[in-house]
């Protein structure tokens, strides 16, 4: 309980005095793309049909719809398939600084209606956030829900993540990355416990993780993209064994000229380094 209001203590004062930004805009632009990069590909849009959103640009077609509220249910603001009109008010009036509260929850009020025209999450969503712009363009922010998901895990990060809350970050590009590859639970399921199973569609799986959270350059696992994630996300206790398994490992990809297969073999020395501290989604 303490920590919790600690966070949001923090949090509070570094939005009145105007340094949050400073301080992790280059942590939130990181993870705005993995946010943004799981729910493009997952509802098949283009940055043309979803990158003008902001500026009112809502193109009226089912698979924009559903990234709208894919972005939404990320955000942590969905509650029974519906927008929570609750969830919203609550996050913003804990996260959003002090200028933008009070528009802001003036477009949520107006528009907090239009779910019950719609049974579907995808067309809600979507007309909900059509409205919030037609309210207050001036303020109209889809990515203010996300960042709110956002804060929350670089807090949690600067306190301490739990285990359990770091599998939970790592496994937003789960669903999006089995899809692409053709895999099932029975064949990626057990590669925290070190079940590896040496198949061309698992190993291209393991590299599309990576791929998403940011950590890869040039078709390789790059080392100091890896520590500096594990030294923003990880639990203290795991940081350090970790990071020495990283330096042990990430050579073992250079025996390799496929990607797939060069993250493969890197990422199971990195499990036999130290199975206790590997995480996986």
């Amino acid at each position: 309980m303490f920590q919790n209001i600690l966070k949001l203590v923090v949090l509070e004062l570094l939005l009145f005095y105007g340094v949050a930004d400073a301080m992790t805009r280059q942590q939130l632009k990181n993870s705005g793309k993995m946010m943004k990069k799981s729910c493009m590909p997952k509802n098949d849009v283009t940055e043309e049909q979803v990158g003008d959103i902001e500026k009112g640009h809502f193109i009226e077609e089912r698979n924009v719809m559903c990234y709208v509220a894919c972005i939404y249910s990320m955000s942590q603001l969905v509650k029974n398939n519906k927008l929570n009109y609750e969830s919203v008010i609550k996050q913003v009036d804990m996260m959003f600084p002090p200028e933008l509260r009070e528009p802001t929850k003036a477009a949520a009020e107006k528009c907090k209606d239009v779910v019950k025209k719609y049974k579907d999450l995808c067309e809600h969503s979507f007309w909900t956030a059509k409205c919030m712009y037609d309210v207050d363009p001036k303020n109209f922010i889809m990515n203010r829900f996300v960042l709110i998901f956002i804060f929350f895990v670089l807090f949690d990060a600067a306190f301490g993540m739990t285990r359990a809350q770091l599998k939970k970050t790592l496994s937003m590009p789960k669903k999006q990355c089995m899809t692409k590859h053709g895999v099932t639970e029975d064949m990626v399921g057990g590669i925290e416990g070190g079940k590896f199973v040496e198949d061309r569609k698992v190993m291209c799986y393991i590299a599309c993780i990576y791929q998403t959270i940011q950590v890869m350059k040039n078709d390789r696992l790059n080392k100091d993209l890896v520590i500096k994630q594990v030294d923003l996300l990880y639990p203290p206790e795991l940081k350090a064994p970790t990071k020495a398994a990283v330096k042990q490992c990430m050579t073992v990809q250079d025996k390799y000229t496929d990607m797939c297969e060069g993250v493969f073999w890197s990422v199971k020395c990195l499990y036999e380094q130290d199975p206790a501290s590997f995480v996986f989604p």
